[in-house]
C-alpha cells in the first residue's frame, strides 16, 4: 500500500492539516495516530511526517528533511475550450496525471460552454488538481488559469511554443513535438522552447478567423485519424508529449 500523501503549503517542520486534508485523512482513510505519510507544497517540495489526531484537527510533525522533486525539462500547458457538464472534471484530473503544468480555458467563437458563466467552478477545478496531485504523486500542481480567448493567448508572452490542432490538418502532433526537440538541442536557451502550449478548440470547431489567426502564428497538427471530445483531446495530447519528450516530475530519494 502506498503511502498517503497530503497537501500543505506552506510545509513547515510541523502544523496543522487543512480542514479538507484533515476530513481526508481522518474520515475516509481512518488514519490512525502517528500514521507515517509524505507531505507536499504544490511547487514541488515533498517531506515524510508523523500525523497526530485530536478530535477534528489532525497535526503533523516531519521525520525527514525537506525535498524538492526534480522538475520536467519543460512546461506543458493544455489550452481548451470547456466540455459540456462533469467532462470538465474529468479533463482536469486527467492532464493533471499525465503531467500537464498548466490549464488554460479557452473562450472561442463557437465555444458551447461559456467561460464567464463557470467562473464559481474555478475553486472546484483547482481543487480537483490537489486531489489529482495527491492521487498521482505529484508534488506540483496543476495550474487554472482564468479563460482567455485565443488572441489573448497568442498574445501572452508566457505561453512558448504554440501548437494547435485541428481534425484536417497533414502533420501529427508527435511529428511537430519531434521537430520542436530537435529545435530546442540546438538552442538549449531560448526561452521558447522551456514551453509548450497546446491549444484544442470547441466541438463545433474553430471559426475562420480563428483559423486564420492561429494559420498566421504556426501551422496545425491533429491527434489522430479520429474526431475526439474535447476531454479526450486534452488527454491525448498531454499522453503524445510524455510519451515524445519524457514529461516526468521526479522526486529525489
Amino acid at each position: 500500500m502506498s503511502v498517503p500523501r497530503f497537501y500543505v503549503s506552506p510545509l513547515l517542520d510541523s502544523g496543522e492539516l487543512p480542514e479538507d486534508q484533515a476530513h481526508h485523512a481522518r474520515d475516509v482513510l481512518r488514519l490512525d495516530n502517528d500514521q507515517a505519510v509524505i507531505l507536499f507544497d504544490g511547487s514541488g517540495h515533498y517531506a515524510p511526517a508523523n500525523i497526530s489526531i485530536e478530535k477534528k484537527h489532525v497535526f503533523y510533525r516531519l521525520n525527514g528533511p525537506i525535498k524538492v522533486a526534480v522538475p520536467p525539462p519543460y512546461n506543458l500547458t493544455i489550452a481548451t475550450a470547456i466540455p459540456k457538464a462533469d467532462r470538465a472534471y474529468q479533463l482536469v484530473e486527467q492532464i493533471s496525471q499525465l503531467g500537464a503544468a498548466a490549464l488554460i480555458w479557452l473562450d472561442c467563437r463557437y465555444s458551447v460552454v461559456r467561460p464567464s458563466a463557470e467562473a464559481k467552478k474555478m475553486e472546484k477545478w483547482v481543487r480537483l488538481a490537489v486531489e489529482s496531485a495527491k492521487q498521482c504523486g505529484r508534488s506540483r500542481i496543476l495550474a487554472v488559469h482564468a479563460p482567455q480567448t485565443p488572441r489573448q493567448l497568442l498574445e501572452n508572452a508566457e505561453t512558448g511554443t504554440i501548437i494547435w490542432t485541428h481534425v484536417d490538418a497533414t502533420h501529427d502532433l508527435a511529428q511537430r513535438l519531434a521537430l520542436w526537440q530537435s529545435e530546442r538541442a540546438a538552442r538549449p536557451m531560448d526561452p521558447a522552447y522551456s514551453r509548450i502550449t497546446v491549444m484544442i478548440g470547441p466541438e463545433g470547431g474553430w471559426s475562420v478567423e480563428e483559423q486564420e489567426l492561429l494559420s498566421r502564428h504556426t501551422a496545425p497538427v491533429r491527434l489522430g485519424n479520429n474526431i475526439l471530445r474535447i476531454e479526450t483531446a486534452a488527454a491525448t495530447a498531454a499522453a503524445i508529449t510524455q510519451c515524445v519528450l519524457g514529461n516526468r516530475e521526479n522526486q529525489r530519494d
